[in-house]
Formats: C-alpha cells, sequence, structure tokens
C-alpha cells in the first residue's frame, strides 16, 4: 500500500528519469556523455573544480572517519575508496519502504588531467567531507613574461 501511496510511482516522475536517459545517450554521440555525471545514488557524491595551480575535489563522506577511507593516485587516476557501515536498526530484519542512505564498499575514480603532480596531493577530512588538493605540474601552470622596452 505504501508504494501506491509514494508520488515517486507517479507517471510525471518516470519522464523526468527517461527524459535525462534520453538526454545522456543523445550527449554520448557527440562527446558528452555521462552528463549527469554520475549515476544517482553515486558514493561518495563529489565536487571537482580548478584554480590557477591546483584541481580541488571535494568529496561529502558523512559518518565516516579518515581510517573507514582510503586515496590512492594509479596511473593518473585518483581513487578513492572505503568501506561505511550500516545503521543501528538497518539489518534488524524489518520491511523497508525506501533506504536511500548508502552502506557497504564504495570506489570513485576520477580521471585526473596529464598536468597534475600525483607525488602532490593533500587530503583533509573535516565535518566529513574529504578535501583532496592537487597540485599542477610547475611547467603547466601559466607564468607572467616580462616584456623589456627597446
Amino acid at each position: 500500500m505504501f508504494n501506491q501511496l509514494s508520488r515517486f510511482n507517479d507517471p510525471l516522475f518516470s519522464d523526468f528519469d527517461r527524459l535525462f536517459r534520453w538526454m545522456d545517450e543523445a550527449m554520448s554521440d557527440v562527446g558528452l556523455r555521462d552528463l549527469r555525471s554520475a549515476p544517482r545514488g553515486a558514493f561518495p557524491a563529489i565536487n571537482v573544480g580548478e584554480t590557477e595551480d591546483t584541481i580541488h575535489l571535494y568529496a561529502f563522506t558523512p559518518g565516516l572517519s579518515g581510517e573507514d577511507i582510503e586515496l590512492s593516485v594509479e596511473d593518473g587516476v585518483l581513487f578513492i575508496r572505503g568501506k561505511r557501515a550500516p545503521e543501528d536498526g538497518e539489518t534488524d530484519g524489518r520491511t523497508w519502504y525506501r533506504r536511500e542512505r548508502f552502506a557497504g564498499e564504495f570506489t570513485r575514480a576520477v580521471q585526473l588531467p596529464d598536468y597534475v603532480d600525483p607525488d602532490q596531493v593533500e587530503a583533509r577530512l573535516r565535518d566529513g567531507v574529504l578535501t583532496v588538493r592537487l597540485r599542477k605540474r610547475e611547467e603547466s601552470r601559466p607564468r607572467k613574461i616580462a616584456i623589456k622596452a627597446a
């Protein structure tokens, strides 16, 4: 009965999902694959951006400690691996109608640009947010060139 009452069974939501899938397929034909970047429910959710000299990655890992997460750079790919334990009461045999909190092992992989120095990576975990700073190689950073008067 709960499922019949759920607004997410509304045809409108399935139409939106179908539209997103169609857009992903259309964008893959022109080289813009994965319009949404990751499937819904990907854990941890990440934001990636850059400044003049650094790539910044933020992974949202509520409830995890540094011991729960492994971070590595392998062949130009940043890997975030770990395990999230179930909350108390999640394994007590009850019937669940909706479970949106992820529990279990996870891996996220982010392809790094060639100009990232894999030896210059810093990571910090604070308030459930893993902040990773990846420095760009010195030779790839913009530099000012002095202009001499003639």
